[in-house]
């Protein structure tokens, strides 16, 4: 069983509002604090990266994502530097 994503882990995203097309996939993000639960996509995070896309059009650090939307990276994956390499490319 996958551990559940929670504050403080670190993710892909993987899907979005606009499905394949959202222009916040393959970002690395850090999960910052749930902002509650929404009645279609379920839990929603406030997640941290630099150059996020709001689902107001907004560029910024922060951005709110459904559960579903988050693949939690394992902590052993990659180190730090390495991930920001291979999702930015």
């Amino acid at each position: 069983m996958k551990e559940p994503i929670k504050k403080g882990d670190e993710c892909i995203v993987v899907d979005g509002v606009l499905n394949k097309d959202s222009p916040n996939m393959g970002k690395a993000v850090t999960v910052a604090s749930l902002q509650g639960e929404h009645s279609v996509y379920g839990r929603i995070w406030r997640c941290t990266a630099n150059d996020l896309i709001t689902e107001y059009g907004v560029r910024g650090i922060a951005a709110d994502f459904a559960v579903s939307w988050l693949e939690k990276i394992p902590p052993t994956a990659l180190p730090k530097e390495e991930r920001k390499m291979v999702v930015n490319e």
